[in-house]
């Protein structure tokens, strides 16, 4: 009995193979050497509110360097992260540094200040469609503009909207 135990307990010894574990697993290189990350939110429009503040939670720089090899001749990364309402573009440099980032993202919940602007100026007006752009220096965004369609019935108008200065609305009729 004794024989018959060691010798199963030798049979179940296996050696494996080193295995790679990816620190980014949601993380995909493209074919001209950008790359791609799919966002996995926490809770609804976690990412479309705060995209940058949402990438720097969520996204360790130093970590990718360490991951890709920092000195693999690149002079910068273009990392795109997204969802099924946009995307952000992220711009960095070889040390990691957030050189610039642009922002699209559509039918998303736009600010309450921009929710009651609307709804001053456009009383019996409903909003079907948006679209969120912005881009920025760094992570600081220096233009943003809100296209939002609007419908009345048979009619509709569709108003940019710059949220840094409500008090001016550019409406373009269609």
């Amino acid at each position: 009995m004794l024989l018959l135990s060691g010798a199963i307990a030798q049979a179940q010894i296996i050696e494996l193979e080193e295995a790679k574990v990816d620190y980014f697993p949601n993380l995909e290189k493209g074919a001209d050497g950008s790359y791609s990350y799919v966002v996995k939110e926490n809770y609804a429009n976690e990412f479309s509110t705060d995209a940058i503040g949402f990438m720097k939670r969520n996204f360790d720089m130093s970590a990718f360097l360490n991951e890709i090899g920092e000195n693999n001749g690149a002079d910068g990364y273009l990392i795109t992260f997204k969802n099924g309402h946009g995307s952000l573009e992220a711009d960095f440099d070889k040390e990691g540094e957030l050189r610039g980032t642009h922002q699209q993202f559509r039918d998303i919940i736009v600010p309450d200040e921009i929710r009651k602007e609307l709804y001053r100026t456009h009383k019996g007006w409903t909003m079907v469609k948006n679209k969120y752009t912005a881009n920025g220096r760094g992570d600081i965004i220096e233009k943003e503009s809100y296209r939002i369609k609007l419908q009345n019935g048979n009619e509709v108008r569709t108003v940019k909207i710059d949220p840094r200065d409500l008090g001016v609305i550019g409406v373009a009729s269609k």
